[in-house]
């Protein structure tokens, strides 16, 4: 009767790992994705020397209008960008490119919300200051 218990327990052990994994939100750079839209987007990019960070869109969803919140903390206030709006437009609306990094922002925040169509589809943390 030990036996089948053992063999639960292994298979239990086994599979945990993949179970986790499949929790973990993930990272690119200093940045962790809360929120990842697989259908929005293909990847994120940072470049850990300047801060800047940039997206690459599905090819079907290129001409996507995007616009960018950025906030300290979670669920906080959002602050201004450079151009004294707390929503920044992105100006890159029409003719990306497919498969071509776009959409560079660079802030000190430490979250990015990135929207579309009434939604959040790109979420980001910064792990460091």
């Amino acid at each position: 009767m030990r036996l089948p218990r053992l063999l639960v327990w292994l298979a239990f052990i086994g599979l945990a790992p993949i179970a986790f994994a499949q929790n973990a939100h993930p990272v690119f750079g200093y940045y962790e994705a809360i929120v990842y839209d697989t259908t929005m987007l293909q990847g994120v990019k940072v470049d850990e020397s300047t801060g800047d960070v940039f997206i690459m869109f599905q090819p079907d969803k290129t001409d996507t209008q995007l616009t960018l919140r950025i906030s300290m903390a979670e669920g906080a206030q959002y602050r201004n960008w450079f151009t004294g709006e707390e929503v920044l437009i992105a100006q890159e609306n029409h003719g990306r490119a497919p498969n071509t990094w776009t959409d560079r922002v660079q802030t000190t925040a430490n979250y990015i919300e990135y929207h579309a169509d009434g939604r959040i589809f790109l979420h980001l943390k910064r792990l460091k200051p």
